[in-house]
């Protein structure tokens, strides 16, 4: 099943996407094939490599053909002008990417107070979307979460030890609304247990599965995960 990229932050979530649209229509780095870097050149009467453009790319002496490829004097290939615009763009996929990262980590203060502000006022039922917790499909086992979320967390929790948090999670993954529900029942046991193991306090915290619901459909598709002020 097709995953629902979660998160609270429009600049966060538009980044990543500009981030995974490039690698998904560009892919990895790729090496060209011989036929492709072949077809991009071509040796005019004075011996020299030139491109498409009729651009000399290297001078006669200073390349050869070697296993089918165009390499300079020190055995690299030489790449082609979409080779290197690839390389280009991949170098800003991986810098934003980063980006992204030390943006997300250098806000753990923001989301700090977000959960400061939910403990102050203590308005029952209020809610917060964990934006990175994610599982195995059709399955409780956890496969990533946010640290720096989960840190936040719990230095606001002990921070108004009279506050008390659900873990709330819905999900469409079961075979039916019964499966669903005992299937986000699971995960939300594993969250509440993730957040005691680093650090947070068992009393403070309770869990529910949602599963799916027809009211709250979306977030079901979405595997929601959500922390819900009780007091």
């Amino acid at each position: 099943m097709l995953k629902s990229i979660k998160g609270n932050s429009f600049t966060f979530l538009s980044l990543f996407l500009m981030a995974m649209g490039f690698s998904f229509v560009l892919g990895c780095k790729s090496e060209p094939s011989s036929k492709k870097q072949q077809k991009a050149f071509y040796v005019d009467k004075n011996g020299d490599l030139r491109d498409k453009r009729d651009k000399v790319v290297k001078k006669s002496g200073e390349y050869k053909l070697e296993d089918g490829f165009y390499v300079d004097n020190n055995g690299e290939k030489i790449n082609r002008r979409i080779d290197d615009t690839k390389e280009k763009i991949n170098d800003m996929v991986d810098n934003t990417k980063e980006g992204v990262k030390n943006t997300i980590d250098k806000s753990k203060e923001g989301i700090k107070n977000s959960f400061n502000n939910m403990f102050n006022t203590r308005v029952k039922g209020e809610a917060y979307t964990l934006s990175d917790v994610a599982f195995k499909d059709d399955s409780h086992r956890l496969t990533g979460y946010s640290k720096p979320e989960i840190m936040a967390l719990i230095e606001s929790l002990k921070e108004h030890p009279e506050g008390r948090i659900q873990v709330q999670v819905y999900t469409a993954d079961g075979k039916n609304k019964m499966e669903c529900k005992e299937l986000a029942r699971l995960r939300a046991e594993v969250v509440k247990d993730m957040i005691v193991t680093l650090g947070g306090n068992k009393d403070q915290i309770s869990s529910k599965g949602i599963g799916l619901t027809a009211k709250d459909a979306e977030k079901s598709v979405a595997d929601k995960v959500e922390i819900v002020v009780e007091q």
